[in-house]
């Protein structure tokens, strides 16, 4: 009697672990989802999605997949497809814990990969540019004077603002990208009984195409420039060198072409000697800075002469004509370097002595540059020799006014004990520590550094100049540092200082004047023992060519009359980043620079989504991928659209992962 109660355990054991899904035919007690019915063995199992089972089987009726209630009322786990989940590819679940594979895939939003562009795809014909895919051209090509990258007012075009008119018409176009060129050397004006011309750095020549003016008279605060007239149509700087290539040089139909050479106030205008060959090179060879009056223009300099340091005969080697050395225009004279005696060489005896000059605020004007040579006589000790506050003030207030002066030594007296002119450097006067020295030219990429490469040019002197080092006699020390923020150290020695220079006025933020200042003099002078009071010039000069310590001089007296850069010929307005719809990688901005859009965020990359200069994927696209908690799965595996899997968690049984009916959520077992 005892058995029918055990059999009828048994069976409804049975029966409830069947709820949960069709056997295969076979005694099955797990709890997996039926997948159909038994094959005609003896099975508890689903009937409805049951095979051809024999009379013997003892189907109940319900099966997993029907979704029907069970015996105990728990709902069954309904598997889902692919299709049914929404997805396409890669491995997935089918909410009832088992893993499903719904394929693979290819990325719908696939896009090609960026090309990049070309300077004919942006319709650039000059300058820099980026590709559009993060890379830079370096250039869709160059511009031949007077036309700018941009300078017509089409971004990247080659173009100009000024109207072709003049010489401007007999510019040609050379094929294969040729150019008609002029190629020359400009040297200093010096005579052979001096020695070989030195050549002259940062000399502005060009191509006028409209009247060359007058300069106006007197001092004039004027910017780098300012005083170029004729409209140049071309132009270039010589190198340190001396050596200039101009290029789409006009071939009027004489062939004779109009030039000019300008570094500040010397300035020379001519014609050339020989007609322009169209599109070739062509040599104009060495070219002089002018001489005298008559051959072009010189500045107009005063000169107080110093009894130890001639500096006028650094002028007079350098090319100026000896006829241009004459006494003031008050007293007469007519040349372009007037005399006033310091305590040095005249001009004669009615040559008016320096406070002529440094008393008198409106003479000082009249002049574009004044020399201070030594004395030989210390200011600091000697009233003799001190310059009283109100000539200094008046000269501070000549170099405001865009005045050159050049001081050497001993004339320390109009820097020294002056504000603001004290305070460019610290001052030790009356300091003179050794016989002789070596300077060492400062290599810096302002124009020291042309003066470092214009020394090493000319060779070794017999007493030495190469790698920026020369010989200097009676060398001196009287300030021990500069001040960096308003002054510019040229020359040092091992163990001092020895000339600097700053620009007018100090510490403004236009400044249009300049001060030299050099510890160390000629020193090659004749005369009794050096001393050249009560010469008449140019008595007190030697004949011997420059020496080193005279070169560099000439230089500071070239470099002390002005630069001159290029005057511009047209303006172009700069494209933006915005403007041009570009949010990434370098682009240009029409007038010949580059700029930077922007980067991009990794895995993107500048154009990877197939749009120049956008942000984008390689695939066009990008997959975020879904987390368990965003899909609402707290077990099983999942697939997290992007073609990878998840495991969302694991269930506590005897719940199983759908196994209550909710997909992705534990359920099921004794609830």
């Amino acid at each position: 009697m005892r058995i029918w109660p055990a059999l009828f355990v048994a069976l409804t054991a049975t029966m409830l672990a069947a709820a949960c899904g069709g056997g295969s035919g076979k005694s099955n007690f797990d709890m997996q989802p039926g997948d159909g019915g038994g094959a005609g063995d003896s099975t508890v199992g689903p009937g409805t999605d049951g095979g051809g089972g024999d009379d013997s089987s003892m189907t109940m009726g319900f099966g997993g997949d029907s979704g029907t209630t069970t015996s105990d009322g728990q709902t069954g786990c309904v598997a889902m497809t692919c299709a049914e989940l929404g997805f396409t590819c890669g491995p997935n679940v089918d909410n009832c814990g088992n893993k499903l594979d719904c394929g693979t895939c290819t990325s719908p939003d696939a896009a090609p990969p960026c090309v990049p562009k070309t300077c004919t795809d942006l319709g650039f014909t000059c300058g820099p540019a980026g590709d559009g895919c993060g890379g830079t051209i370096a250039s869709c090509g160059t511009c031949q004077t007077p036309q700018t990258c941009g300078g017509g007012g089409t971004p990247g075009v080659c173009g100009s603002s000024v109207p072709c008119t003049g010489l401007c018409m007999n510019q040609v176009s050379c094929p294969a990208g040729g150019t008609t060129s002029l190629t020359g050397t400009v040297v200093a004006g010096t005579l052979p009984a001096y020695g070989t011309p030195d050549p002259v750095p940062n000399v502005l020549v060009y191509v006028p195409n409209a009247p060359v003016l007058p300069f106006t008279a007197g001092v004039e605060c004027s910017q780098c420039g300012a005083d170029v007239s004729g409209s140049p149509l071309i132009e270039t700087v010589t190198d340190f060198k001396g050596n200039f290539t101009l290029t789409n040089v006009p071939v009027p139909p004489s062939g004779m072409v109009p030039l000019v050479i300008q570094l500040g106030r010397w300035r020379k205008y001519m014609n050339l000697s020989f007609p322009v060959t169209a599109c070739t090179t062509n040599n104009a060879g060495q070219i002089t800075m002018p001489r005298s009056h008559t051959e072009g223009d010189i500045p107009l300099t005063a000169i107080s002469t110093g009894d130890v340091d001639a500096m006028e005969c650094v002028l007079l080697k350098m090319g100026v004509a000896q006829s241009e050395f004459t006494l003031p225009a008050s007293s007469g004279g007519t040349g372009r370097m007037q005399l006033f005696v310091g305590n040095g060489a005249n001009d004669g005896p009615t040559t008016p002595g320096e406070t002529t000059l440094t008393t008198n605020a409106t003479t000082l004007a009249e002049y574009d540059q004044v020399l201070f040579p030594c004395w030989g006589e210390d200011p600091s000790m000697d009233p003799t020799a001190a310059k009283t506050p109100a000539e200094q003030t008046n000269v501070i207030n000549y170099t405001s006014m865009g005045g050159r002066m050049f001081a050497t030594h001993f004339s320390y007296g109009w820097l020294y004990n002056d504000a603001p002119f004290s305070g460019t450097a610290t001052w030790i006067p009356d300091n003179e520590p050794d016989n002789s020295t070596t300077g060492i030219i400062q290599q810096t990429p302002t124009e020291v550094g042309t003066f470092y490469a214009w020394m090493n040019n000319l060779g070794a002197f017999d007493n030495g100049s190469i790698l920026g080092l020369f010989n200097i006699d009676l060398p001196r020390n009287d300030f021990s540092a500069i001040n960096t923020s308003q002054s510019e150290l040229w020359v040092n020695g091992p163990s001092y200082p020895l000339l600097y220079t700053f620009n007018t006025p100090v510490g403004a933020a236009s400044q249009c004047g300049k001060v030299v200042y050099s510890d160390f003099h000629v020193t090659v002078v004749n005369g009794n023992g050096g001393d050249t009071s009560g010469l008449t010039f140019p008595a007190e000069c030697t004949t011997d060519p420059m020496s080193p310590q005279e070169k560099a001089l000439e230089y500071l007296l070239w470099d002390l009359a002005s630069c001159v850069p290029p005057p511009p010929t047209a303006t172009c307005t700069p494209l933006t980043c915005t403007g041009q719809n570009i949010a990434c990688g370098p682009a240009g901005d029409g007038c010949g620079n580059l700029i930077q859009c922007g980067t991009c965020v990794a895995p993107q990359t500048c154009g990877g989504g197939g749009v120049s200069g956008q942000c984008g994927f390689i695939d066009g696209g990008t997959c975020t991928p879904k987390t368990c908690t965003a899909q609402n799965i707290q077990c099983g595996p999942a697939g997290d659209g992007c073609g990878n899997t998840l495991q969302c968690g694991a269930c506590v049984p005897p719940a199983t992962c759908g196994g209550g009916g909710v997909p992705g959520q534990c359920g099921g077992g004794n609830q």
